[in-house]
């Protein structure tokens, strides 16, 4: 990266695009971490992250999913359906 800089974004777009993943974002957070935020599914992103691994230029590759408040609402209704048919353990 020192003796050689390059514009690693245009790489990454390529990759994600690859994938079938939109890249809205990418960010180096100086502590040695890569940040991006991305659209596509659950098979697309493990697809993009056995390609970065296998690059050798990352040692990790971590995903979050996000939602929004809207979805996140939904789930707390459905939450409480499913609660009443779970039993804790010991109960």
């Amino acid at each position: 990266m020192i003796a050689n800089p390059s514009d690693r974004e245009a790489a990454g777009r390529a990759m994600f695009e690859a994938a079938g993943i939109k890249l809205h974002h990418m960010w180096y957070s100086g502590n040695g971490e890569v940040i991006c935020v991305v659209e596509g599914n659950a098979v697309a992103g493990s697809t993009a992250s056995m390609v970065v691994l296998a690059s050798g230029g990352f040692t990790s590759v971590e995903s979050i999913e996000l939602i929004t408040m809207a979805q996140m609402i939904d789930s707390m209704k459905g939450a409480g359906a499913v609660a009443a048919k779970f039993r804790p353990p010991g109960k």
